[in-house]
């Protein structure tokens, strides 16, 4: 198993695939931010859209594009009419107006094109995680992908498998459009990664494969007493070497790191087991449960027992 693939397992990732969108124009959808542990994605079939975010310059979306918000932030998706110039403005309440939703088996679909073509069919979806998940806190605020590339070309079927499970509302289709929208989550990580010319904390890291032995030793054996010397070993190197090329990723020190590990597979156990909070401490290295009580407020906001009581898995 790698770092990455840990990690995604560490968020108790899962997807869920919500809409079908049949739109055309003018027309502008307001999305609210999302709960806290939804990120929220847009996959565009056909046509184009432009994203607004507060602060953010207009994203343009085009055929073949996905756009993900790993913490689900408030955005607004603009629809231009086919034929913008000649729309007047009573024709734009009209179309704002008619939209209408209706469940075709497998996911629910959203128009307001009547016997129009739409100028834009979009999938939306959401990807739940857990609370103060590792590998989500590294990422940007805007993850942004293409299937249509050659640079992703796993991506691509992907996607035709979740449109034609959208649109067929065969047997099973919607277990088979919630499994194909996690898995999409993974293969879109990988896309963006691929595209990024450098990286900087926690991906950074992984990229590297001598720094990336060292946190995998850590998501593997988190129960041990690492120090700077021993987690250097990991990556075959010296200590002094090793902090180098840390410090060249990251901003945060190797055991800050180890201790939002720590913290993250505490958090995993605490709600996918009923093993006491003494022995969640031990697993994760902490001899005290004094001590891994006040670590585990300090980046949760809640003691330990509390955070099992409001997120337990039953």
């Amino acid at each position: 198993m790698d770092a990455l693939d840990k990690l995604i397992q560490l968020a108790n990732l899962s997807g869920a695939l919500d809409l079908r969108c049949l739109l055309s124009g003018p027309l502008e959808l307001d999305h609210a931010p999302a709960p806290a542990g939804e990120a929220v994605y847009h996959v565009v079939l056909d046509g184009a859209c432009t994203v607004l975010r507060p602060g953010h310059a207009p994203l343009e979306l085009a055929a073949g594009d996905i756009f993900v918000l790993p913490r689900g932030d408030a955005h607004v998706l603009s629809i231009e009419a086919r034929n913008a110039g000649a729309v007047r403005a009573e024709v734009q309440a009209k179309v704002q107006a008619d939209v209408e939703k209706r469940d075709n088996g497998a996911v629910i679909v959203k128009s307001n094109c009547s016997e129009r073509d739409p100028v834009v069919d979009l999938l939306c979806g959401r990807f739940l995680y857990a609370p103060r998940a590792l590998l989500v806190d590294v990422l940007p605020d805007v993850v942004h992908v293409s299937f249509s590339r050659t640079s992703a070309p796993y991506l691509d079927p992907l996607v035709q498998t979740m449109r034609r499970e959208a649109e067929d509302a065969q047997l099973g289709a919607p277990s088979i459009v919630t499994a194909l929208s996690t898995a999409l989550f993974t293969m879109v990580l990988r896309a963006w990664l691929a595209s990024q010319p450098s990286l900087a904390g926690v991906l950074g890291l992984l990229s590297n494969r001598r720094l990336g032995a060292s946190i995998i030793a850590m998501l593997e054996r988190p129960a041990e007493p690492w120090t700077l010397e021993m987690l250097a070993r990991e990556a075959a190197m010296s200590r002094a070497t090793f902090m180098r090329a840390f410090s060249a990723h990251s901003e945060s020190s190797p055991l800050a790191l180890l201790s939002h590990v720590r913290m993250q597979l505490a958090s995993t156990m605490l709600t996918r087991t009923r093993k006491s909070i003494a022995d969640v401490a031990a697993d994760v290295g902490y001899q005290s449960e004094a001590a891994f009580s006040k670590r585990f407020k300090e980046l949760y906001g809640v003691a330990p027992g509390r955070f099992r009581q409001a997120n337990a898995i039953t």
